[in-house]
């Protein structure tokens, strides 16, 4: 085969992944990866710049949430760098009426916590309701098969925490796919709970991936985050060009050529791994109706907080706190970030928060200020961090609204029949996690590959 030059847009952990898996056919490829920024990874971003471990993207991995990350991790070779939260119970906890509520771990809390009068009385009726075929809200869901209590106290939070979006918009076969699937298979969702109850007991509750590990584990890496795209640019022969923002593309002959505000490249294949509205944008002339629906896909922003104390100030334990849309709080939600990876502890009693606030055009002034007056006022810190990092997360998180993953299914196949040369990753197609769009890129490799055999 005569050498090909592929060219991938953006190297966060889609586009990365993309380049690892083009560099693991073994066809000889000449791969180029053009990034806006002055450094790859995207989202996935640790700062050792202010004397602690601070996570400005995503800070966790649980195994049986992961398959496609645990598989790329054992082909990086990187078992050995992987880090086990320990094995202390993560107590979650809801800022409700005024107070911080753990969340129940066990059949006498669950019946006896304040959150869950609601869940109680649900849960010997939800069996009895109706089945609705076809995709909803969350919020809709919930309410027709649970209650108001339920939605308000349980999913709310959740949806914040995972989308950062609004319960009353967000999918509930996207964010909580299991749930629906029970329901139009079982007629419930508790006995569909029932179910998954008794095959979990005849599976192994350990990793198959990794040893000894159980299966409902959360892990980082010794160094963070960041450190899974550093192995796979470590490991990859392409070229990452920095700095370079794409403006456009075109089409000649069998070449796709890509302007940037830098010089034009040109390729014989492209796999864009941009953001949602930034792809849309880029393709508008060439697939109109196609980018058009790409470029009203909302995205939901974060402003990322990190506190660091050289003394523990915490007055409970556990992972952290989500807070309802109700309790109107700029805080969504904070992270326990010294008590679930201790391991990235630089002192024996110091303490790292993040905390993650709804982004409303504030300056960074105002969002610290925010955090400390909400901090003080969930967990009773008074006492102000010995350093303090910030994030502007613009646009992180695609809202995967009613009928999302059926039209990101029709769109992309619509978008490889009229672009063959173009193809499509990224955290808006199948999932926003960082496992989803790892298996976004593998599943885009396997397919251009099937289809270069077949010409």
């Amino acid at each position: 085969m005569q050498k090909k030059r592929v060219i991938i847009l953006g190297a966060g952990i889609s586009g990365l992944t993309t380049a690892w898996n083009l560099h693991r056919t073994g066809l000889p490829l000449d791969i180029i990866l053009l990034e806006k920024n002055a450094r790859a990874g995207g989202w996935l971003h640790t700062d050792h710049t202010t004397g602690f471990h601070f996570e400005k993207g995503p800070r966790t991995f649980k195994v049986d949430k992961c398959p496609s990350t645990m598989r790329l991790i054992a082909d990086l070779g990187m078992q050995k760098e992987v880090i086990w939260s320990e094995a202390k119970p993560h107590h979650r906890y809801l800022w409700h009426e005024g107070e911080l509520h753990r969340f129940p771990t066990n059949p006498i809390s669950f019946f006896l916590s304040p959150l869950t009068k609601g869940f109680i009385r649900a849960l010997l009726s939800e069996w009895k309701q109706p089945i609705k075929n076809g995709d909803e809200t969350v919020w809709e869901f919930v309410v027709r098969r649970f209650n108001y209590d339920v939605a308000r106290l349980f999913f709310d939070p959740m949806v914040v925490g995972i989308f950062g979006g609004d319960v009353r918009q967000i999918s509930i076969r996207s964010c909580f796919p299991k749930l629906k699937a029970w329901e139009e298979k079982y007629g419930s969702v508790t006995k569909g709970f029932y179910m998954r109850m008794k095959e979990k007991k005849r599976e192994s509750r350990f990793s198959k991936d990794v040893e000894g590990i159980p299966t409902s584990a959360i892990f980082s890496f010794r160094e963070g985050m960041e450190q899974l795209p550093q192995a796979i640019i470590s490991q990859i022969p392409p070229c990452i060009l920095y700095n370079h923002n794409v403006n456009a593309v075109a089409f000649k002959e069998n070449q796709v050529l890509v302007k940037t505000d830098k010089e034009q490249f040109s390729a014989d294949y492209l796999f864009c791994a941009l953001p949602v509205k930034e792809t849309g944008i880029l393709f508008e002339n060439h697939v109109p109706d196609i980018a058009k629906e790409l470029v009203r896909i909302p995205s939901a922003s974060i402003a990322v907080v990190n506190f660091g104390y050289d003394n523990d100030v915490l007055p409970v334990q556990g992972f952290g706190y989500l807070t309802p849309t109700y309790a109107h709080e700029d805080i969504l939600g904070v992270v326990f970030d010294s008590s679930v990876f201790s391991e990235h502890n630089r002192k024996e009693r110091e303490t790292r928060l993040t905390i993650k606030l709804e982004e409303k055009g504030y300056t960074e002034e105002k969002y610290i200020d925010a955090s400390l007056r909400g901090i003080r006022r969930h967990l009773g810190i008074s006492q102000l961090p010995k350093s303090i990092s910030f994030k502007n997360a613009v646009r992180a998180i695609p809202q995967y609204g009613v009928g999302h993953l059926e039209k990101m299914t029709e769109l992309k196949s619509l978008f490889s029949a009229k672009l063959p040369r173009c193809h499509l990753v990224g955290n808006y197609l199948q999932g926003v996690s960082v496992d989803f769009c790892i298996a976004s890129a593998n599943e885009a490799v396997a397919e251009w590959q099937a289809a270069l055999y077949r010409k």
